[in-house]
């Protein structure tokens, strides 16, 4: 065998060893703040209609949250088993928000104010999302009424 064929099988060798094969599935990138914001927004407008399929994928199975009523709330609260449409709440818009991501989470927090009509309100929420294999799902969300006067 003749020497620089040697070396040039070497040094290929050496390089698939220290690149690797050139792999075609990417990781996914993550989410951009305005992502958050529109994934919060879609489970707003899930939750007025209420479009129960889209919760049970938005929302973790270990859920956790708090709302305006004491104690602690399940995926169940939010998205009923039964398909009971009866717990949602009126139609929302996100305003005024905030998103820091942190790898595998984020967080988003803002106002969603109330377009009820008859009881307009402003709430304060704050939402996080954490990457579940390919998916963000809501892991918890705390939301209160904002001070009168904002």
């Amino acid at each position: 065998m003749k020497p620089w064929f040697a070396a040039l099988t070497l040094v290929a060798c050496i390089s698939l060893v220290a690149f690797g094969r050139p792999n075609s599935a990417s990781p996914a990138a993550t989410p951009s703040e305005d992502d958050f914001r529109k994934m919060e927004q879609v489970w707003l407008d899930a939750a007025a209609v209420p479009d129960l399929e889209t919760l049970r994928k938005m929302f973790s199975d270990d859920f956790m949250g708090t709302a305006f009523g004491g104690g602690v709330l399940s995926k169940n609260d939010v998205v009923p088993a039964g398909g009971s449409t009866s717990t949602h709440m009126p139609k929302c818009t996100l305003e005024n928000s905030s998103v820091g991501i942190f790898g595998d989470t984020a967080v988003v927090m803002g106002q969603a104010q109330m377009e009820d009509p008859q009881k307009p309100e402003e709430i304060r929420m704050t939402t996080v999302f954490q990457k579940h294999g390919d998916v963000w799902q809501i892991i918890a969300v705390h939301m209160s009424k904002a001070p009168e006067g904002k």
